[in-house]
């Protein structure tokens, strides 16, 4: 941790989370393991700057209470703000997808690990398509490995700040914007994303194909 984290070692958020360590971070905000002094269970806090330009807990925090109960979904533990950062508090899940494959020793996984790991993907993904949103970041490390020993062959979808709502209220796929920006991950976006063009479902699933040709370590279709 330095100086300029929202949160230090030791911190507590609400009188009730406790911070261990920050374990991640990026351009939207930080993630800090911390432990619930209610439960007495070890908690993911993610945290954002109250001051940030582009605010993202708050589709985060939508997105991940309507997803409840599905298979591969962090449970939803809090949420807050305060005059300095807004949070969210979650399951803590173990190592993602990237850092487990750069483990490997020859940078991949197994033909077989690759489709055990891409079915529950696209079952995750179906999860999210099936409330109405789209994720529009699928890569690596927006995926990881339950840390207990009961949930450690399942994956876990995570962050969903960069999520779109495709539907309307009555459940009708939305017109499609002009120009609507480049969304996601330069590496596993699509070409429509690529292009600044509205985003579909079939977009996510191009990202998932990125992902698993990198798995097996073949050659990336859109790098040279």
């Amino acid at each position: 941790m330095s100086s300029e984290d929202l949160l230090q070692q030791g911190h507590i958020v609400k009188e009730r989370w406790k911070v261990i360590r920050k374990i991640g971070g990026g351009g939207f905000g930080e993630i800090y393991e911390g432990h619930d002094l209610v439960t007495k269970e070890n908690v993911a806090l993610k945290v954002e700057s109250a001051r940030q330009p582009k605010q993202v807990l708050k589709m985060e925090v939508a997105v991940l209470k309507k997803l409840q109960g599905k298979e591969h979904v962090c449970r939803f533990i809090g949420c807050g703000r305060n005059d300095r950062f807004n949070y969210v508090v979650m399951q803590l899940q173990g190592k993602n997808l990237a850092e487990l494959r750069r483990a490997q020793p020859r940078g991949a996984f197994s033909l077989s690990t690759t489709l055990r790991l891409g079915i529950q993907i696209l079952k995750a993904i179906e999860s999210i398509h099936s409330v109405g949103f789209l994720h529009r970041d699928i890569k690596p490390s927006n995926f990881s490995i339950g840390r207990l020993q009961h949930t450690s062959r399942r994956v876990y979808m995570l962050d969903f700040g960069l999520a779109r709502q495709y539907t309307t209220s009555s459940g009708e796929v939305r017109a499609p914007r002009a120009a609507a920006g480049f969304r996601g991950t330069v590496r596993y976006a699509s070409i429509n994303a690529h292009k600044n063009k509205e985003m579909g479902r079939h977009d996510d699933l191009w990202s998932l194909f990125y992902m698993l040709v990198e798995f097996v370590n073949i050659q990336h279709p859109l790098v040279k």
